[in-house]
């Protein structure tokens, strides 16, 4: 069934990284035109300068998920912002470079130290080893603890908005979407009642809004529907989670699954409460995406995504 509102699908440009890219880019293009989508493809944080070029040369349009090529990740929320400007900078040239205007970023982090960029030959945790506050993380793990009372917070969620308001400044021809982080390594951005408060568009992600409902017991679809309310969801980064009520909070990780991926989740709820939101704007972050995921958010979005749920 053809959705009565077209609705635009951003790839991930991680899917070059995969055999078989080229077909499947086919396949996905040709489902997003049968039902009527627009077609397009994010840049990807830990891009290489190969992963843009491959981007930039499908000729779809492109959003960014910043840093690009940086050696920083970005921190909002720290007193120390060289790095961060420095990546952010590094990440403009490159967005204006191809015409890209709109950027995702990670933007609450409970550290003033640099943060590595990581991809690149660098994985995720190595980059954030150096970060890690166990006075503030859930014992013995890199997941978050409940830090959300703490002056320091309050403090950083401030520099978050003061600096967004420089990055305004700076930057005026660029859309900075805030994406609610997954919890871990003293990420702050979880929730929408921090989220509501920063002064910017966002992104919700998916599976780590289902790991920072899970570990802070909180209501996946409610706290959805917090963030939904609040008018500022931009864009949403839809995939899967394996993860469940069984698996222990110190071994959750992200998702980043196709949406035929067994889930738990109620992804088909989430999408119609976003399409009732009139949230048109998913990017599939996933490494194996291909015209199936296509087919699935379609059915989701027309309502009868009910299959779709293990």
């Amino acid at each position: 069934m053809t959705p009565t509102h077209p609705i635009r699908i951003d790839l991930s440009n991680i899917m070059f990284r995969q055999d078989g890219a080229a077909e499947r880019l086919a396949g996905i293009r040709a489902a997003c035109d049968r039902y009527g989508f627009e077609s397009g493809m994010q840049l990807h944080n830990t891009s290489t300068a190969e992963d843009i070029a491959a981007a930039v040369a499908t000729g779809l349009p492109l959003t960014a998920h910043i840093p690009l090529l940086g050696d920083y990740q970005i921190n909002l929320g720290t007193t120390q912002m060289a790095p961060t400007w420095e990546s952010m900078a590094q990440s403009v040239a490159v967005m204006r470079r191809y015409g890209i205007t709109q950027a995702v970023v990670h933007g609450l982090v409970m550290t003033d130290l640099p943060i590595p960029a990581f991809g690149r030959g660098r994985s995720y945790d190595q980059a954030m080893q150096a970060i890690l506050r166990p006075e503030i993380s859930l014992p013995g793990s890199r997941l978050c603890g409940d830090f959300f009372a703490l002056p320091e917070f309050a403090a950083r969620c401030e520099l978050v908005r003061n600096h967004l308001a420089e990055a305004k400044r700076l930057y005026p021809d660029i859309e900075l979407l805030l994406e609610n982080d997954f919890p871990c390594y003293g990420a702050g951005n979880l929730f929408a009642d921090c989220a509501a408060q920063l002064g910017c568009g966002l992104c919700l992600d998916s599976s780590h809004l289902w790991a920072s409902s899970f570990i802070f017991d909180r209501d996946f679809m409610t706290e959805a529907a917090a963030f939904l309310a609040t008018g500022r969801v931009r864009m949403v980064h839809l995939h899967a989670s394996k993860y469940t009520a069984a698996t222990p909070k110190t071994a959750w990780g992200d998702g980043h699954l196709p949406l035929t991926t067994p889930n738990a989740m109620g992804l088909p709820e989430l999408v119609s409460r976003c399409r009732k939101a009139d949230v048109r704007h998913f990017v599939l972050e996933i490494a194996r995406s291909s015209a199936a995921d296509i087919d699935c958010l379609a059915a989701m979005w027309a309502g009868e995504g009910g299959t779709y749920e293990p």
